[in-house]
């Protein structure tokens, strides 16, 4: 079968007849497959996409009976079920998407071979197959990412084919097309610097000045910004009757310089760290293996436990055993707008090289120019706040030597050969020593009891102690009872735990909102049931639907839901972390007020 999806979603039989799918739902559903055909996609992903973030009960079993379906009519079509999540899998050449890579790579290889009219031809080749946008018929929301990075890919092939015509010598014949292209987009210096290349190759310099003008009016108006030093130089030559280089601009390749090192990005050390005594030493000896292979530990735990401050003591104390670096990247992958691989590693390119050096446009080509960089080095490598385990695998070091710290709310299971360390909350002990740290340990020792009771009401988490500790600090005449006392108003807690740019709410709602529909749904609903362990049923019965195990791995593996033991009956029991529980409520009373009777009957 021949699938497209540059353009509206097309499905061909084997004969060569359209094949129609009908259902808005099903189409969105092969939409989704075919955007990552070779890659497992996660259920939450699916449902987000097929039901627009707005799931029913049943969603589990509805999605099962729209894969049943695809199957049924498309014979041979091959979806597989693999660790809880779906991938379809299509033969090379059967996917529009796949083929316009293929040929895109082909042109660049060509490219670099120096044979520049072939690699013309394959772009135009690999251009003609797009149709409109990506799935044009089709509003997914939860597609818009993908969308917009293939739209991205789109227009810088659209340039390198341009590049490619003006190294073979067809400036004359893509002018026309140049033109166009920089109406329709009048900021893009890099078409600029090709339409100023063809016409002064035609003759033309008084309208390459011109193009010049009208970009640079656009750069002003549109960014503020002038144009690139490089489009002036152009430029200059142009005014002094100079023949511009009527090549193209030097393809980025990988980062070939000496790297400089040592370099070292980490954050400052937590002065007033305390605890963690046996997690660190955990933490040191998994980084310390003498492998083969580079070791990767990941830190998880609920929000505020303490993971980044870890890591970062961590780091600081094996600064001698990776004499050659230690790089720090924050992935901000429980923001809204979580780094990309491909940002990241042109940072630490520029960090590792020279500013002479020449960054590349590819994300597998930025990847071996970090990997050459670090080869046989000793570096530390931490990633901090990271949201899966593809936005870590292309940022991973590719020799032995190096190491790396990853921390992040959701369980990496994806990531081959890890070494994953859940960072529990604190003891009292540790809670107290933290109190004494921040505001005096004499004061703390004389209200021991009630110091135990605001860690225990702070859950245990690290960063609501310390928010705790410094509003004692602050308040010298405020006694640690007193605090308790606040805190034990389930109502006004959140408000309490908030001081400067610390914010408990705000940590734990940036998980919250990175939950989907249903599993949002379960935590407030939990919630509301008060400090009690859970079993599954429950959470089926609060949420009434028949299977709760999907909601409840999504709670487990973004580190929302802990296991608690098990029942008389030897099945598991879950709860929710303290400051979870009162968040849940919170939310509850705002946005899920039907279900608070519901969910005590």
């Amino acid at each position: 079968m021949k699938f497209g999806v540059l353009g509206p979603l097309t499905v061909f039989g084997s004969d060569g007849a359209h094949v129609q799918i009908r259902g808005r739902r099903l189409r969105a559903l092969l939409a989704v497959l075919l955007m990552h055909a070779g890659k497992p996609v996660s259920v939450h992903h699916l449902v987000d996409a097929v039901w627009d973030g707005d799931p029913p009960k049943s969603y589990l079993s509805n999605l099962h009976t729209y894969v049943s379906r695809l199957r049924e009519r498309l014979p041979g079509l091959r979806i597989d079920h693999v660790d809880g999540q779906y991938l379809l899998r299509v033969a090379p050449g059967d996917l529009d998407l796949h083929v316009f890579r293929a040929r895109v790579d082909a042109g660049r290889l060509a490219s670099r071979r120096g044979d520049h009219a072939q690699a013309a031809d394959l772009y135009r080749s690999a251009l003609a197959l797009w149709r409109d946008r990506p799935v044009a018929d089709l509003d997914i929301a939860a597609l818009e990412p993908e969308f917009s990075h293939c739209e991205a890919t789109r227009l810088i092939v659209f340039e390198d084919r341009f590049e490619a015509e003006l190294a073979a010598g067809r400036h004359v014949e893509v002018v026309g097309e140049l033109e166009a292209a920089v109406v329709d987009h009048p900021t893009r210096e890099r078409l600029c610097r090709q339409l100023m290349i063809a016409l002064c190759g035609g003759g033309r310099q008084a309208d390459a000045l011109a193009a010049y003008r009208t970009t640079r009016d656009a750069l002003v108006q549109a960014l503020g910004l002038e144009p690139s030093p490089a489009l002036r130089r152009l430029h200059q030559e142009i005014l002094r009757g100079d023949v511009p280089e009527l090549t193209p601009e030097p393809k980025p390749e990988p980062v070939a310089v000496e790297p400089v090192f040592p370099l070292c990005q980490l954050p400052p050390d937590t002065a007033d760290f305390a605890g963690r005594g046996a997690e660190l030493e955990q933490v040191v000896a998994a980084l310390r293996e003498d492998a083969a292979s580079v070791p990767v530990v990941v830190l998880t735990g609920e929000p505020g436990v303490g993971k980044t401050a870890l890591a970062i003591r961590v780091a600081h104390r094996l600064r001698a055993e990776f004499p050659d670096g230690q790089l720090f990247v924050h992935l901000a992958g429980t923001s809204s707008n979580p780094k990309q691989p491909r940002d990241v590693l042109g940072g630490l390119l520029r960090a590792l090289c020279p500013v002479s050096a020449v960054i590349p446009e590819d994300l597998e080509e930025r990847t071996a120019g970090v990997r050459a960089c670090l080869a046989d080095r000793r570096v530390l490598v931490v990633l901090d706040d990271a949201a899966s385990a593809a936005g870590v695998r292309a940022l991973l070091p590719g020799t032995a030597g190096c190491a790396v710290l990853v921390t992040g709310r959701k369980r990496l299971n994806g990531l081959a050969g890890s070494t994953s360390l859940a960072i529990p909350p604190f003891t009292a002990s540790e809670g107290r020593a933290l109190l004494g740290r921040i505001a005096g340990q004499e004061r703390i020792d004389r209200e021991r009891d009630a110091a135990d009771q605001v860690v225990s009401l702070c859950g245990g988490v690290p960063l609501a102690v310390r928010i705790a500790g410094t509003r004692l600090a602050a308040r010298r005449h405020l006694s640690v009872r007193a605090l308790a006392g606040r805190l034990a108003d389930e109502d006004d807690r959140l408000d309490e735990l908030a001081v400067g740019g610390l914010q408990v709410r705000a940590a734990v709602a940036r998980s919250y909102e990175s939950l989907g529909p249903l599993a949002r749904a379960g935590l407030r609903r939990l919630a509301l049931l008060g400090p009690v362990d859970v079993a599954e049923g429950v959470v089926a019965a609060v949420l009434d639907v028949a299977d709760a195990d999907g909601v409840i791995e999504e709670l487990v593996q973004s580190s929302l839901l802990a296991a608690s033991g098990v029942d008389a009956g030897c099945e598991p029991l879950y709860r929710l972390p303290e400051l979870l529980r009162v968040y849940g409520v919170e939310r509850a009373d705002r946005d899920d007020r039907d279900a608070v009777c519901a969910a005590h009957r």
